[in-house]
């Protein structure tokens, strides 16, 4: 007998079709069951009927809040017991199952679809190797920024074990070889071509069976310089240029000159190599030269902060990538990511094991402010760099601690003259008072300092934090503009 089965993704913000609902449905659309699939909450979806399944994906933990609510919603759409038939899955169930658990009652998945009877079935060991069912995904009007491509594993896993990294619960066991070629052949003969590449491999460089892994994403028709034509909505056709991104980024650790030669032999784009410590600085600055002379000219990283770092590090970091393009003629667009506890229900700062210790909530929130104009994206025009971060590290310093109107709207507050006296007033305090002011300003909160203990000069100074009414968050014409700047 056929099953009613309903899949959801909660409404949080998503690059990335999930990968594992995908899956499932292609495993129940095979059994002839009829699989509907949804993201956030939908009324019609919860009333239509009982649903003789519901497999729910999770992803970060710090999504805990709209992941929980979105549990709930459905949780009573399924055929009792709603505790049996209600499946989470995903990041979030694998690293707090059992809160999950004992907060919604359901039956949480953890890890991979690997092994039998995870959802109760005698052959569900091979869900985690179905081609994805990209058809659900008409059946949202939420659009992800990278639907038209073909998501695959070339390997599973990591050798390393980074403590501010999730994959070791995950994927514990490495895997270093899966075939790509079958399943862009399945995917166009099922849904069309698609016209990237996505390589979700956490640590690809540790296969014993890397140039296997190579040769088969030329295979598949991902060589350098690959294109794709196909038919316009006009009906001409057109071609587009094809790119293979390992999403989770290359180890440089790992990355021999042998390596690199044969990744100038594929379509990737961008080269993605994580600079998480400054401690790497000499292997890092080695790579990417190396990249510069086998013609890898567009290239991203991810910059982990507030984890073991100190902010100055963080400043470096950045730099440096602005210094090797001007010098190699490169493009290194650096993505900056705050640590997060690995089990944090929330993203907020004060939350237990959220903030570094050598960070505090101020300068967290300058960071952010300033990658609200840059949207998260540290680019390559050193110019537009350094008036976002500042000319050297006493201007990164010091935007740390300027008031948050004056970072959010620079140009206007500059020709005010406001940054300027804050500036003045801040400099001529006296240690007391100058330390008395950084204790405030570092914790971020300047409604309930007591106003009756600093001295006259150094109210002065706290009175530029106070939460103003000139529209703060809202980017200034200037911003923007240097923005589309830096862009094109």
């Amino acid at each position: 007998m056929s099953e009613y089965i309903l899949l959801v993704e909660p409404a949080y913000r998503s690059k990335y079709p999930p990968l594992g609902l995908m899956k499932i449905a292609q495993y129940h659309r095979a059994k002839g069951d009829s699989v509907e699939f949804v993201k956030g909450l939908d009324p019609g979806r919860r009333d239509k009927c009982e649903w003789d399944r519901i497999y729910v994906s999770t992803l970060f933990t710090y999504d805990w809040a709209q992941t929980v609510k979105t549990v709930k919603y459905y949780r009573y759409s399924a055929k009792e017991p709603c505790s049996e038939n209600v499946f989470v899955g995903g990041i979030l169930a694998t690293l707090m199952g059992d809160d999950l658990r004992e907060e919604v009652g359901c039956r949480v998945v953890k890890g991979r679809l690997n092994k039998r009877g995870k959802l109760g079935y005698q052959d569900d060991e091979i869900i985690d190797g179905l081609i994805p069912d990209y058809s659900i995904l008409d059946q949202v009007s939420y659009s992800y920024p990278a639907q038209n491509a073909y998501f695959a594993y070339s390997t599973r896993g990591c050798v390393r074990k980074c403590s501010f990294c999730a994959v070791p619960s995950l994927e514990p066991d490495y895997e270093s070889f899966f075939p790509i070629r079958d399943i862009v052949a399945r995917v166009d003969e099922l849904y069309g071509a698609k016209k990237d590449l996505l390589l979700l491999d956490n640590n690809v460089l540790a296969s014993d069976r890397f140039d296997a892994i190579i040769d088969e994403i030329k295979a598949s028709g991902f060589e350098k310089g690959a294109t794709l034509r196909y038919k316009s909505r006009s009906g001409q056709s057109v071609s587009a240029k094809r790119h293979v991104d390992f999403n989770q980024g290359l180890d440089a650790r790992l990355l021999t000159e042998e390596k690199m030669e044969r990744l100038s032999e594929i379509a990737i784009r961008p080269l993605r190599i994580a600079f998480d410590s400054i401690s790497y600085k000499d292997l890092y600055e080695e790579k990417i030269r190396m990249a510069a002379k086998y013609g890898l000219g567009y290239l991203s990283n991810y910059i982990l902060f507030n984890y073991k770092d100190r902010p100055e590090e963080f400043y470096q970091r950045l730099r440096i990538n602005l210094e090797l393009n001007q010098e190699l003629g490169l493009q290194i667009f650096s993505f900056p990511m705050r640590y997060i506890d690995l089990k944090s229900k929330d993203r907020l700062v004060r939350t237990p094991g959220n903030l570094g210790e050598y960070w505090n909530e101020k300068y967290l929130r300058a960071i952010q402010t300033v990658l609200v104009a840059t949207r998260g994206v540290v680019g390559t025009k050193l110019r537009f760099f350094k008036k976002a971060f500042g000319r050297d590290l006493d201007g990164f310093l010091k935007i740390l601690i300027m008031p948050e109107d004056y970072i959010q709207n620079r140009f206007a507050r500059e020709a005010d003259g406001s940054t300027e006296r804050w500036w003045k007033q801040f400099c001529d305090l006296s240690t007391s008072d100058r330390e008395m002011v950084l204790c405030i300003v570092h914790r971020n909160n300047f409604r309930s300092f007591d106003r009756k203990a600093p001295s006259k000069a150094a109210l002065q100074v706290l009175e530029h934090y106070e939460p103003s009414s000139r529209g703060q968050f809202e980017l200034e014409y200037d911003w923007e503009s240097m923005l589309r700047q830096e862009i094109a």
